[in-house]
C-alpha cells in the first residue's frame, strides 16, 4: 500500500512504499510543519472544556511533583483520552508547534524562563509549575538554572486500541519535564 505525503501540493503528491520513507521525507522536506490537512474535520472544544483542562493539568502536574532530594530528573505526565482539537487550540500559535501527518503526532516545546512565563499565560496560572511545603522546600518544573536552560515538551499522539470486537482511536497527551527540589527562605 503506498504512503502519500499530504503536505506536498495536490497536483504533485509524493508517495512512498513504506511509512519510514514517508517519515524521512516529512523530516527533510517539511520540517517544523504547521499545516493541518484535516483541520476541517476537527471539532473545537468549548470554553468550559478548555478551562477545565487547564485546571486539571495544573492539579495533576503538582501531584507529580515530589520532594525527593536528587539531581534534576525527567518526568512525564500523561493524559488520556485527550482531544486533538484541544491540543491545537492551546499550542497552535506557539513558534515551536509542529505536526507530522505520517506519525499523527503534534509537538510543542517551551524553553527557559520565557517558556515558563508563556506557559503561565497559557494555563492562566503563573504558579503552574511548583508546590511548596510549609518548611520552605519547593518542588518545581526546572526550566532554567545557573548552568543550563531546560525544555519542556508537550506531545499529542493518536493511539489505536484493538480487540476482536472493537477498534478505537483516541488521543494521548504527554508532557515531559525536569523536576528539581530546593529549600527557599522567604524574605521579611
Amino acid at each position: 500500500m503506498p504512503f502519500t505525503c499530504f503536505l506536498c501540493p495536490a497536483n504533485s503528491p509524493k508517495t512512498y512504499s513504506s511509512k519510514s520513507s514517508l517519515f524521512i521525507h516529512e523530516r527533510a522536506v517539511h520540517p517544523n510543519n504547521k499545516i493541518l490537512p484535516h483541520s476541517r474535520c476537527l471539532t473545537s472544544p468549548s470554553l468550559y472544556d478548555i478551562h477545565h483542562f487547564k485546571q486539571s493539568f495544573v492539579m495533576q502536574l503538582k501531584a507529580r511533583l515530589q520532594f525527593h532530594r536528587s539531581e534534576p530528573r525527567v518526568k512525564t505526565l500523561k493524559m488520556e483520552p485527550f482531544s486533538e482539537g484541544l491540543f491545537i487550540i492551546l499550542f497552535y500559535n506557539e513558534p515551536t508547534f509542529q505536526y507530522s501527518p505520517a506519525k499523527r503526532m503534534y509537538t510543542c516545546k517551551f524553553k527557559g524562563s520565557q517558556g515558563y512565563e508563556r506557559l503561565g499565560i497559557i494555563f492562566d496560572n503563573k504558579n503552574w509549575s511548583s508546590k511548596k511545603r510549609r518548611t520552605g522546600t519547593c518542588a518545581y518544573v526546572l526550566m532554567q538554572n545557573m548552568q543550563q536552560t531546560y525544555n519542556v515538551t508537550f506531545c499529542w499522539k493518536e493511539r489505536v486500541y484493538k480487540d476482536p470486537d472493537m477498534h478505537l482511536r483516541c488521543g494521548s497527551m504527554r508532557f515531559e519535564f525536569n523536576v528539581d527540589v530546593r529549600d527557599f527562605v522567604e524574605g521579611n
